[in-house]
């Protein structure tokens, strides 16, 4: 089909994340996960071995018993911040096992 208007990629983009709003917030689950590595650092990442969100909870795994109890006392801080830095209410809680 040929169309005869352009369309920026912006609004195509918008239109398709509005058609897909599942699709839309697997999205922002993938970038949750990646942020944890990118804000909290290489030095907590280190000690990161598993990082998944499910049921709108992201589950981070922990080698270390001193960076995981240093985690828990921040965990408000934890989701505000990934929820902030993803653009939107992503998760409502964070469990470090």
């Amino acid at each position: 089909m040929i169309r005869r208007k352009t369309v920026r990629l912006n609004e195509t983009l918008r239109l398709f994340w509005k058609d897909n709003p599942e699709l839309y917030h697997r999205m922002l689950e993938a970038r949750v996960q990646r942020l944890w590595s990118e804000l909290f650092g290489p030095s907590v990442a280190a000690y990161t071995t598993n990082v998944y969100v499910k049921n709108r909870i992201l589950y981070v795994s922990m080698t270390s018993s001193v960076v995981r109890s240093e985690l828990l006392s921040m965990r408000k801080r934890l989701v505000t911040t990934l929820n902030r830095h993803a653009g939107s209410d992503v998760i409502d809680d964070v469990m470090i096992r």
